[in-house]
């Protein structure tokens, strides 16, 4: 009875395992597997891969050389360069009671100002200290001030056939105007804007903005050329509009523009010089003039004939165009007081034509 038995279960075993193979085999087929002799070939099969697109030729990137930038010739002044000294060179310590040992420090190269103690020539110490006590103290504050902002200044000159002698007297001066300036503000800035009339075939309006560089300002006064003006009036109003609105002003600077010239603007157009004056007071700039006409300043007449002439017969004094202008400015008229340069008349203006008694004394060696 057993062996019957167990011959039976390995039959059904049998049986289950054929039925296994069966349906295996089957599913295979219908999922898409590769038997043994597939398998065994795919695995000695060589892999062939997709060939690669060629890549791209790369552009090469070619930079232009960068420019070359070369500083200016000269940046500032050599007085420029130096930290001002502590306290202002004007010997006006001697006016705070500081006595007639002040140190004095070396003056800009170019700017002759005598460096004299107590009683000597320059009339510096005791004797000017309590001459000009109350004024001094307010010029060496106000010389602080400046020095503590900075200071732009921006001349505007009328260029032209009249005012030759001035061109040719900036050109050979402005560097002793500069070192004057910046021996007592040594962070100035200069422009200049050369105007003539509106019917000028040449230009009506030339400009240097506001800039440290001396030669920079050299170059473009002595490209400068006195012509034309037929008519008696000129075109201030634009060459005033262009140093107030295109001289690239420093926030917080000082602003000063001295006007120079022997014409006044157009009747038609004083009502807008005189707007422009006053908007650019206030805003904090100031506007002085130095009136270089023949009938305010007889002294160049008197120069040009080797003799002299009747006084009497002359305004000596700005014409009232330009003390107009300079009132609405906020600044100064002035005339050539007697000399026949305007370099002194112009630094004195640019320190404030209020203080001109001490300027004056600064001012010995110019």
């Amino acid at each position: 009875m057993r062996p019957r038995r167990l011959l039976l279960w390995s039959a059904l075993l049998a049986a289950s395992l054929a039925l296994h193979f069966a349906l295996s085999w089957q599913a295979g087929r219908e999922l898409g597997l590769p038997g043994r002799g597939e398998r065994e070939q795919a695995s000695v099969a060589e892999i062939r891969l997709a060939p690669q697109p060629p890549e791209p030729e790369r552009e090469e990137l070619v930079f232009e050389e960068p420019p070359a930038l070369v500083p200016p010739a000269v940046l500032l002044a050599s007085t420029a360069a130096v930290a001002p000294p502590p306290n202002v060179n004007l010997a006006l310590r001697a006016a705070a009671g500081a006595g007639s040992e002040m140190p004095m420090p070396a003056p800009a190269q170019g700017f002759g100002l005598q460096q004299a103690r107590g009683m000597g020539a320059a009339g510096f110490g005791t004797g000017i200290g309590n001459g000009l006590s109350n004024s001094s103290n307010r010029f060496a504050a106000y010389v602080q001030g400046l020095r503590d902002t900075g200071l732009d200044v921006v001349f505007v000159i009328d260029a032209t056939g009249s005012m030759d002698w001035v061109l040719a007297e900036v050109r050979k001066r402005v560097a002793d105007i500069a070192d004057a300036t910046r021996s007592l503000v040594p962070l100035t800035r200069f422009g200049v804007v050369a105007y003539r009339d509106r019917d000028d075939p040449r230009f009506v309006v030339r400009e240097q903005p506001l800039t440290f560089s001396l030669a920079k300002l050299a170059r473009f006064v002595d490209a400068l050329r006195a012509e034309g003006g037929g008519s008696w009036q000129e075109a201030v109003d634009a060459g005033l509009e262009a140093a107030l609105n295109r001289a690239g002003w420093r926030p917080g600077a000082k602003r000063v523009v001295l006007l120079i010239g022997d014409a006044p603007p157009h009747e038609k157009d004083m009502e807008r010089t005189l707007a422009l004056a006053r908007e650019f007071a206030r805003v904090g700039g100031e506007i002085s003039v130095l009136d270089v006409s023949n009938d305010a300043n007889p002294a160049l007449i008197e120069a040009s004939l080797g003799r002299k002439v009747n006084r009497a017969l002359y305004r000596e004094r700005p014409m009232l165009q330009y003390e107009s202008i300079a009132e609405a400015g906020g600044g100064t008229a002035a005339t050539m007081d007697g000399d026949i340069r305007i370099t002194r008349q112009l630094v004195s203006l640019i320190m404030g034509g209020q203080f001109s008694a001490e300027m004056s004394l600064l001012l010995e060696g110019l």
